[in-house]
């Protein structure tokens, strides 16, 4: 059987019903796939995704570069056995940043902020509180308060996930890793005050 008996002229297809397999050699072809990309980046959702995403990654790499766990302060505080390495932390934000943000957007999908006020003010109020905690405890060398900010930090983070639950299932689960990571983090900053507390240039009481 030749391949034009296999071949519909007309339709592209064959006999049995498969799909034609493109030519992606064919400039048509190519220039159709480039007109659907472009098309699917100027949808509103596209900007706004990446802008959801870059929020938080962006706000925590700076406040990370400028709040870094390093000096003679922070190596000289007594910490835990637990305690993990500082890349691991660096490596750990790296993702739960974008996926935070990932969160949000897909929330803010669901009507905005004219229908999704409260869940997406709690999740501004916890990412404010989540790049407080690096500034009061490698910047102003406060434990305790950063301690308090991080104990609010765990309570706003939980009603965000309850928050963003009924919108959006996935949402609310891509929240879990973070909250999981914000109550190991609490605990080893309440393990670090207990063992600093009231040691010179801890300011562990502040």
């Amino acid at each position: 059987m030749s391949s034009e008996g296999v071949t519909q002229r007309g339709g592209g297809g064959t006999r049995d019903g498969a799909p034609p397999v493109p030519d992606v050699t064919d400039n048509k072809y190519m220039e159709k796939s480039y007109r659907k990309a472009a098309e699917v980046m100027k949808k509103p959702g596209v900007p706004s995704l990446l802008i959801a995403v870059a929020i938080p990654l962006i706000a925590g790499i700076i406040v990370g570069l400028v709040y870094s766990p390093s000096g003679a302060w922070y190596s000289q505080l007594e910490k835990p056995w637990w305690n993990p390495p500082g890349f691991l932390f660096g490596a750990a934000w790296s993702v739960l940043y974008p996926v935070m943000g990932l969160a949000s957007w897909l929330v803010w999908a669901d009507g905005g902020f004219q229908k999704q006020g409260y869940p997406l003010s709690l999740y501004g109020a916890q990412l404010v509180l989540n790049l407080a905690w690096p500034a009061l405890f490698f910047g102003a060398h406060c434990i305790g308060l950063a301690l308090l900010d991080i104990i609010i930090l765990t309570i706003v983070v939980t009603f965000t996930v309850f928050a963003f639950q009924p919108v959006n299932n996935v949402a609310a689960n891509l929240l879990k890793p973070y909250l999981a990571w914000i109550v190991f983090a609490s605990a080893l900053t309440i393990s670090i005050y207990i063992k600093n507390f009231g040691s010179k240039g801890a300011v562990a009481a502040s």
